[in-house]
């Protein structure tokens, strides 16, 4: 199959998914509580635990990868998350949403590692990150239609109307995995060459920039959930500029994400873009603190707008960091494992994220923000040092990253 069908292939199915995705996580939070009966406190604890149980699947799932090929198992692990969205529709409780929920993370946060792996696979080195940069551009196109349809879904208010939107991501979901399957298959590791399925987690080196640098991702938190809390209780900016700076972020990604991801494909350049997320992600917080300094609103809003400037400049950078480095630093013969440690670490954050944002700027005000942006500079210290001492191993795939994708006509 030529290269340009299998992209076809690719995006189509991820646009699919981006849809589904934008629809549920538009709807669960007001799903849950009003239409299944859960209280809040025991809805965002049952959430907030699942989600750190469902990190430590990746690996594991990651190595079935290797062994299993990358396209059946990301597949499964699709399908798996179709059964848990329909699962969705019958709980009716803390412990029931717990078990649900874990499990739906699980195959959730695996699903994120196993993807690239299968990119990595199918592409020639030169495409891989352009690729990967195209699909997120796709991801977020679909996800804001989904949350489109999650507006008509929330001004029903017909409890029937939910379950049929729970169900249609569901659908979804399986039409995702029908496409995944349509793409050639990367064959598994030969057993002869296959490393031990802690290989990752014992590769120190990688562990600590995984690590260090997906405290870059906090990048969402802020967006999710510090700003709207900032902008309502301690600026005079309107609240709706915490939509249109959602608005800005997906606008921005969508038009400059394969520009930037081509300047971080190799390890120098990778290092490079953490260090710019991390200055500007600093430079955002600065910013965003001094929306608070003014009382005029239109102010106000201008210097929300001049730190999602900053924003979206961090998250290009982060994103495209992230793929420079664990596709440049991962061993060979163990792709999935290590994709499999790079999305824990960041799904780790991301669910610790909302938390920890929330206590540091309602908490502390501008000193909250002065600590987040002192946390990011800091994260991106280490990673050019530990980047070089990863780069001395030899069995990293950054000397052997331009032989040819298998599966692919080149």
């Amino acid at each position: 199959m030529d290269k340009g069908r299998i992209v076809r292939r690719l995006l189509t199915g991820q646009g699919v998914n981006g849809f589904g995705d934008g629809l549920w996580f538009s709807i669960w939070a007001i799903y849950l509580t009003q239409i299944r009966h859960i209280p809040a406190g025991n809805m965002g604890l049952a959430m907030g635990i699942g989600g750190l149980l469902g990190l430590f699947a990746a690996v594991p799932i990651g190595v079935a990868a290797e062994r299993r090929g990358p396209r059946e198992v990301l597949c499964t692990v699709i399908v798996l998350r179709g059964l848990a969205m329909v699962a969705y529709v019958f709980v009716g409780g803390f412990w029931s949403l717990l078990l649900v929920t874990t499990f739906f993370s699980s195959v959730q946060s695996s699903g994120v590692g196993v993807r690239v792996t299968l990119v990595y696979g199918l592409m020639p080195a030169e495409d891989r990150v352009r690729v990967l940069a195209q699909g997120r551009v796709v991801q977020h196109i679909a996800y804001a239609a989904g949350a489109g349809g999650a507006m008509l879904v929330l001004a029903s208010e017909e409890p029937a109307v939910f379950v049929a939107a729970v169900l249609v991501d569901a659908v979804a979901l399986l039409l995702t995995a029908a496409l995944t399957m349509i793409v050639p298959s990367v064959p598994p590791v030969p057993r002869e060459r296959r490393r031990s399925g802690t290989q990752a987690l014992r590769d120190l080196p990688y562990v600590a920039i995984m690590s260090s640098t997906a405290l870059l991702s906090l990048c969402w938190a802020l967006l999710a959930t510090g700003l709207p809390l900032w902008i309502a209780q301690d600026t005079r900016a309107p609240l709706w500029t915490a939509g249109l700076a959602v608005v800005v972020s997906s606008v921005s990604i969508a038009v400059f994400q394969v520009r930037v991801s081509r300047r971080a494909v190799g390890i120098p350049e990778a290092v490079r873009a953490s260090r710019i997320s991390a200055v500007a992600l600093a430079a955002c917080c600065v910013i965003f603190a001094a929306a608070a300094w003014t009382r005029s609103p239109l102010l106000a809003t201008g210097v929300i707008i001049a730190g999602m400037g900053a924003h979206v400049v961090a998250e290009l950078y982060y994103v495209s960091s992230r793929w420079g480095l664990s596709l440049g630093l991962m061993a060979t013969n163990a792709e999935g494992q290590y994709q499999g440690v790079t999305a824990s670490t960041e799904a780790a954050v991301v669910a610790l994220g909302p938390a920890l944002v929330t206590s540091l700027v309602t908490g502390l005000s501008e000193a909250g923000w002065m600590i987040l942006a002192g946390l990011f500079v800091l994260s991106a210290v280490p990673v050019g040092a530990l980047a070089r001492r990863a780069g001395r191993d030899g069995f990293r795939a950054g000397p052997a990253a331009h032989r040819p994708a298998q599966g692919v006509k080149t």
